[in-house]
């Protein structure tokens, strides 16, 4: 565990960061140096605040940089120099590394990074492979946007068709359909069945959009009073994967980024119970990162993954499978690049089927509907002009 430190040390104030298992044991251990602690945050629980297209960037140019020769503080200050929105940051890691920090500790005290990427590159600073290190990191990076986009593609696309879809129906009902109606009603002649349904129909559907509009509102006000409390916030996730599709899409995708981030951090050489708790701060969902905390439990006290993962009822057989032939073979940094590759694909081919469904049957309603109205209208028209 590691905390970032103010300090006043001969009367300066000093800032850095220290290793310890506790909080109090890092006041201790700076005391004993002469410090006297100002402040202390455990750099354990923070997140990192930069953006993925800054990260990949970075890793990139950093790597490019080592590959030609230059020294890392050098490398740092080219990147700086380059660098607007990130630049005061950049060269608070470069005077880190001149005063004698390593990487990891300064990319750390800026606190832009994630703390999956500075545990990667802190072990590849300890095993002397940083430029593989980085490398990896990049593929990590590179796949996590791909993995953005694939769940972006999944959600934008079926939501847009759907919106517009429901708007010209809204359009049609609320607003043509109504002119339609004040006409054949100002003139004394009978309407056809058909059109007297249509009209009904176009009632009773604009009480429905009027009421989903009131649910879609009450179901955004209680879904931001979940998100204010831990507790009702877990039970309101637990809720939401028992919901058919919907549920196993989101487990889906958070099992995705967990195994992405678990080969990462174990191909860079963390430990797994590490890795398991660095890990389970990409999930977004308290429910399942609170498993995952415990699956690190479990491993300290002897148990083999496969079987605390099986314990805990929410990871997949197949998931599960992976994971115990990893064991067995020595090669658990491999297994779960498997199971993300296998959950990838399923993913893919999930969402091109979703995709490739849906929009034929969107456009086939939508033309049903529209075509029943206009014929209905049409036909009124008929009828009354004949009638005269």
């Amino acid at each position: 565990m590691e905390f970032r430190y103010k300090a006043l040390y001969d009367e300066k104030v000093v800032e850095g960061v220290v290793e310890a298992h506790t909080k109090s044991e890092a006041v201790l251990k700076l005391k004993n140096q002469g410090f006297r602690v100002l402040s202390l945050k455990e750099l354990g629980r923070e997140r990192g605040k930069s953006d993925s297209k800054f990260l990949e960037e970075f890793t990139k140019q950093l790597l490019q940089l080592l590959r030609a020769g230059l020294t890392i503080d050098k490398a740092i200050l080219f990147i700086a120099e380059s660098n607007k929105k990130y630049h005061s940051q950049l060269m608070e890691i470069y005077r880190e590394l001149r005063s004698g920090s390593n990487l990891s500790t300064a990319m750390k005290s800026v606190g832009i990074f994630p703390l999956e990427f500075t545990e990667v590159i802190k072990s590849g600073e300890e095993a002397g492979s940083l430029e593989e290190t980085l490398s990896l990191i990049l593929d990590f990076i590179r796949e996590s946007n791909e993995l953005k986009g694939s769940v972006r593609t999944a959600l934008i696309y079926p939501s847009f068709l759907t919106g517009v879809s429901l708007l010209s129906l809204m359009v049609i009902s609320m607003y043509v359909v109504p002119k339609f109606r004040l006409v054949f009603e100002s003139i004394d002649a009978e309407i056809p069945l058909m059109t007297r349904l249509v009209f009904g129909f176009t009632d009773i559907l604009n009480y429905l959009i009027i009421g989903s509009l009131v649910f879609c509102l009450l179901l955004l006000l209680y879904i931001r009073w979940t998100m204010g409390d831990e507790r009702r916030k877990e039970a309101f996730e637990k809720l939401v994967l028992k919901l058919p599709l919907i549920g196993d899409f989101i487990l889906n995708v958070e099992l995705m980024k967990f195994s992405q981030t678990m080969f990462t951090l174990l191909k860079g050489g963390v430990v797994l119970n590490n890795a398991l708790a660095i890990s389970s701060g990409v999930i977004s969902l308290i429910f399942l990162r609170k498993k995952i905390l415990k699956l690190g439990d479990e491993v300290v006290r002897g148990v083999s993954l496969s079987s605390a993962m099986k314990r805990q009822g929410v990871f997949p057989e197949l998931v599960v499978e992976i994971a115990s032939v990893g064991e067995q073979t020595g090669e658990l940094g491999g297994a779960f690049y498997q199971i993300y590759i296998t959950l990838n694909d399923r993913f893919k081919s999930s969402v091109k089927r979703f995709l490739t469904a849906l929009e034929p049957v969107i456009i086939l309603v939508m033309g049903l509907v529209v075509g029943v109205i206009v014929f209905s209208m049409m036909l009124a028209v008929f009828s009354i002009s004949g009638s005269v």
